[in-house]
């Protein structure tokens, strides 16, 4: 008694911080592979270090590349922009008065983006007020993520052992369930997130356009946030054709581009491969991933899948207690 209200009061007060520590767990249960086998060779302090850096420094790596390109491109950014707005405000919905002047019935579409932009300015002064906290988030993730490929199998299995012997085998279907869908997570954002960005170079080669390592940047990174970002490059692309009376571009945009850097990656591609991995079908992972991401926001692009994969690992220790103990994979 006294121990469960000492750890719900320990979650309560950490309350703040439980996005992040599920962060770094996922990415320790990600990890833990290559931290076995390094552990063959040195200490596993060492191994957990190495792995700890290597996360840091490649995202590090990955947002200053980013950075860079967006930096680099900004103008053309600006100019893409500036000409989407021209067409909205001058062709799309512009009219006439009553004494022949041509007027703008929607004179907000510019205060708009006008106060979007400020908008972000001042999300960007609150990040810099709110950095400290920021930064203590960091600090808390990577040291989080380097504890847990430390002791976090040892903890696991002083725990396990104190267990029932009779519950051992459903706790291994319910740990083996999560474990494939985190292992089938990372490894299929970043697989998809890759295919995409060197997709996007014959893409946008074949569309005409220049600054190709600019749009397969953002092609990449918005791969990363599924149906949503390749959504917003589609629509954008497909305002700019239009804006600028490139209707080659556009049927291209709808025909190849669409395809091959929204449809497939996002529809098949992510629910097939993870689907693979965890033997759940593609369909229960389409809805594990976008129904998570609309109930739970950033969060959900992990906890989704996870709350499926305990869902999933319920049903199997059912059938596995109730069922003859028979394999019940393939009715998944």
């Amino acid at each position: 008694m006294i121990i469960g209200i000492i750890i719900i009061a320990a979650i309560l007060a950490f309350w703040d911080f439980a996005g992040v520590i599920i962060i770094a767990g996922s990415f320790s249960v990600f990890l833990l592979p290559a931290h076995r086998y390094l552990c063959r060779y040195m200490r596993g302090g060492f191994s957990s270090a190495i792995l700890t850096t290597a996360v840091a420094v490649g995202i590090v790596v990955a947002v200053y590349v980013a950075a860079i390109v967006l930096y680099d491109n900004i103008d053309y950014l600006m100019y893409l922009i500036n000409s989407i707005l021209w067409w909205l405000n001058n062709e799309l919905f512009s009219g006439v008065s009553g004494f022949g002047e041509k007027v703008n019935p929607l004179p907000w579409i510019s205060d708009f983006f006008r106060s979007s932009l400020d908008d972000m300015r001042n999300y960007l002064i609150s990040l810099l007020v709110m950095a400290p906290m920021v930064l203590i988030k960091v600090m808390i993730l990577f040291l989080s993520i380097f504890l847990f490929l430390l002791f976090g199998e040892k903890i696991y299995a002083e725990i396990e052992g104190i267990l029932p012997e009779e519950s051992l085998s459903t706790i291994s279907i319910m740990r083996d369930s999560v474990v494939d869908m985190l292992y089938a997570l990372f490894n299929v954002h970043i697989a998809v997130g890759l295919a995409v960005f060197f997709i996007a170079f014959p893409v946008f080669y074949i569309l005409g356009y220049e600054h190709i390592m600019f749009y397969a940047v953002i092609s990449g990174i918005l791969a990363l946030i599924p149906i949503f970002g390749p959504v917003i490059l589609i629509a954008f692309l497909v305002l700019y054709a239009v804006s600028v009376s490139d209707w080659y571009g556009l049927a291209i945009i709808i025909v190849v581009a669409w395809p091959l850097l929204c449809a497939i990656p996002d529809w098949w591609m992510r629910p097939v491969l993870m689907g693979k991995r965890t033997s759940i079908n593609s369909v229960i992972m389409f809805i594990a991933f976008f129904g998570g991401i609309a109930a739970m926001g950033i969060l959900g692009f992990i906890m989704g899948p996870i709350f499926i994969a305990l869902l999933i690992g319920c049903y199997r220790i059912l059938l596995h207690k109730f069922g003859d103990k028979q394999d019940v994979s393939s009715a998944l």
